[in-house]
């Protein structure tokens, strides 16, 4: 997802395609922001905590379906 954003304001400023946001305010803070979280997952990746970019949206992802479904089977499945 973070990584999502960086490539498209990436592909934005190549190619001169306008960015879709309100203002030129919101296009900074948008910029600012993907080039934010660009760092922090490069940072997080030479510390070796995650090992790609997507490592960290993946685990997330798992995370928040396993809770999900162990929420909802004790609810809809008598043990």
């Amino acid at each position: 997802m973070v990584s999502q954003c960086v490539g498209r304001v990436s592909r934005l400023e190549a190619t001169g395609e306008p960015v879709r946001v309100r203002d030129s305010q919101a296009i900074k803070t948008h910029i600012f922001c993907s080039l934010q979280a660009f760092v922090r997952l490069e940072k997080m990746r030479s510390e070796n905590l995650i090992s790609n970019w997507y490592e960290l949206q993946r685990n997330l992802f798992t995370l928040v379906v396993r809770d999900y479904i162990v929420e909802n089977l004790s609810t809809t499945c008598p043990a």
